[in-house]
């Protein structure tokens, strides 16, 4: 019987022993934990950039992904794109009301139920500086009536990009020439014809302009093809949210017409690479 407590006894005391050394032990890992960061180790890479734009790279990655959301970008790999933002001011010329400001078309259209400061939605494209001009990224914003509008995609800085803006009743616009891209980049197209490609912008007002209207079929062109769809809906009396109703009032009647008639005299066209 003294030899089995004997036997318990001395197995506690080397419990006792042992605990605070398990402790310590835990708590040192803790604390090797948490002072880890993050490393990139690359065999090898470099960037190099010119005129035209700009390249960067790493040698070891052979698996990389990315995951994008409105406001998100996940990215696995060690070439690390980010949210890049591009300031822009560009007015449309039908919609244009003086003073700085355009229509308030998405409200006078129907489209939204109160009167805004949204002027309507544009899709803005970043393409490469040299032929086949790939799609780097794309996006659509709404404009507003004072012309400014953020673009929101992604894309690598230190790289120059052709700006391109569409929208449903102007001719497609080009920047003048490839423009590099920073953490936040501005443009305006408002303050010379030549900050569009080919000079191919409108004066709307003394040192104001604005891209062409009047290409409603989305040809690139603003020609009789155009003036046939705004004569079937002057026609039928539209009004709503339809491309034919060129100054963005919500009617698409006779006062949509001028506007149409100059540039298909004109022979207005879009002018890019």
């Amino acid at each position: 019987m003294s030899t089995v407590t004997y036997y318990f006894s001395n197995k506690k005391l080397y419990i006792m022993k042992i605990l605070p050394i398990l402790f310590l032990l835990c708590a040192a890992f803790n604390l090797l934990g948490q002072s880890i960061a993050p490393q990139v180790i690359a065999s090898a890479g470099g960037f190099q950039s010119n005129a035209a734009g700009s390249l960067s790279f790493t040698i070891g990655e052979t698996n990389t992904q990315t995951l994008t959301s409105a406001n998100h970008i996940l990215t696995q790999g060690f070439q690390q794109p980010y949210k890049m933002t591009l300031n822009l001011k560009a007015y449309i010329q039908g919609y244009y009301q003086g003073g700085g400001l355009m229509e308030n078309v998405l409200y006078t259209q129907g489209v939204t139920p109160l009167p805004s400061d949204a002027c309507d939605t544009i899709q803005i494209e970043l393409r490469q500086s040299t032929w086949p001009y790939a799609l780097v990224s794309a996006t659509k914003q709404v404009i507003k009536t004072n012309g400014t509008v953020t673009f929101n995609g992604t894309a690598a800085g230190g790289q120059a990009c052709y700006i391109v803006i569409k929208h449903r009743n102007a001719v497609e616009t080009w920047s003048a020439n490839p423009v590099m891209l920073t953490e936040n980049t501005m443009y305006d197209f408002t303050t010379a014809a030549n900050k569009a490609y080919g000079d191919n912008q409108t004066e709307v007002a003394t040192n104001v302009w604005a891209f062409y209207s009047g290409d409603m079929n989305q040809d690139e062109n603003a020609d009789l093809l155009d003036a046939s769809l705004l004569q079937a809906s002057i026609a039928i009396f539209d009004f709503g949210y339809f491309a034919t109703d060129l100054n963005g009032d919500g009617n698409v009647d006779l006062l949509d017409a001028p506007i149409l008639e100059e540039n298909v005299n004109n022979f207005i066209y879009s002018n890019h690479p």
